[in-house]
């Protein structure tokens, strides 16, 4: 007890007993820097080294690290809603809102969900592996919302796959489907945004049907899905004159929030589709990225083994630019 007119100053921070006791630090145990889990050095030979391997660094290689680096730079300051959309079907909407959702989860880390707005049979949960798909679906989600008070019970309703994507499944039974309409869709849709950075909206074919059109309104950016073909590019032209029409687009660097993937781009066209790039500018796009036709990736989803970094780079950079594009527009 403290001596009237004594202070009382706080005791000085020990070092822990072992640190105390055996004096031994980490540096002492790794003597040279460590990157990536490994140790590295700083000699004359090791410095050439490296500098060596630099100059055979391919372009690609490149190309490729600084997209990566430009995607895990990206932040959100609130949710962002992303509709995928396209007045054609079978042109890969559900495999864009898949690739998509996994480049966001994985690269900036970002917390996504994607969620399958398609009435009629959506497959988007049938991408992921077994394992990890949930037997619920957003119409069980509808009907138990009072019940949901934090992430871990949402968990319950949706496929987590291992790139951190998480995805919410459309009603099974056609008899529940047919009773979705879009305010019930809003529901939910603004219920999980709540709890996360991204929401994808996988929608189904069309952009004047009402549920298409729900998507657009609610949505800061569209990504809408065509293929390397006359007759589909045409509807996608005039689909982009009326999203432009319909709604504002626009983010607040002044650009359109509108990207448009072309799918499935077989080999022998790729790079050639300049005059359907300068169309789709002209009809209000701002990001045009191709997606090459690739028999790996289609095995991939159908088997539900899907791994980015395993695609062939021609394959696996679209989609990252595919990322950035979004990316680039978040806000």
């Amino acid at each position: 007890m403290p001596v009237e007119g004594e202070t009382t100053e706080a005791p000085a921070q020990r070092p822990e007993r072992g640190a105390e006791r055996n004096g031994f630090r980490r540096e002492q145990f790794y003597r040279r820097p460590v990157v990536d889990g490994r140790e590295v050095s700083d000699s004359f030979g090791d410095r050439f080294g490296r500098w060596l391997r630099g100059l055979t660094t391919s372009k690609g290689e490149r190309l490729e690290a600084g997209i990566g680096a430009d995607l895990a730079a990206a932040r959100v300051s609130r949710v962002n809603r992303i509709a995928v959309v396209s007045p054609k079907g079978g042109v890969g909407k559900t495999t864009c809102t898949f690739l998509l959702g996994n480049v966001l989860a994985s690269y900036p880390r970002l917390r996504v969900l994607a969620l399958d707005a398609n009435r009629d049979f959506g497959t988007l949960a049938d991408l992921a592996p077994e394992p990890m798909r949930s037997k619920l679906t957003l119409a069980h989600l509808l009907d138990e919302l009072d019940q949901v008070r934090s992430t871990s019970d949402l968990g319950r309703y949706v496929s987590r796959l291992p790139s951190g994507l998480h995805i919410l499944a459309a009603p099974r039974d056609a008899r529940v489907m047919a009773t979705m309409e879009p305010a019930l869709y809003g529901e939910v849709l603004e219920f999980v945004s709540i709890y996360y950075d991204v929401v994808l909206l996988d929608l189904g074919t069309g952009v004047v049907d009402p549920l298409a059109q729900f998507g657009l309104e609610r949505a800061d950016q569209a990504v809408v899905v065509t293929a390397p073909e006359f007759v589909t590019t045409d509807k996608v032209l005039s689909a982009l004159r009326y999203i432009g029409d319909a709604g504002e687009w626009t983010h607040p660097d002044g650009k359109s929030s509108i990207t448009v993937a072309v799918n499935r781009v077989p080999s022998r066209r790729a790079g050639e589709l300049h005059e359907i790039q300068a169309a789709f500018r002209r009809a209000g796009a701002q990001a045009h990225v191709e997606i090459p036709h690739d028999e790996q990736l289609r095995v991939m989803l159908d088997s539900a083994t899907y791994t980015l970094e395993s695609l062939r780079r021609d394959t696996r950079m679209p989609v990252k630019r595919l990322g950035k594009a979004i990316t680039d527009r978040l806000v």
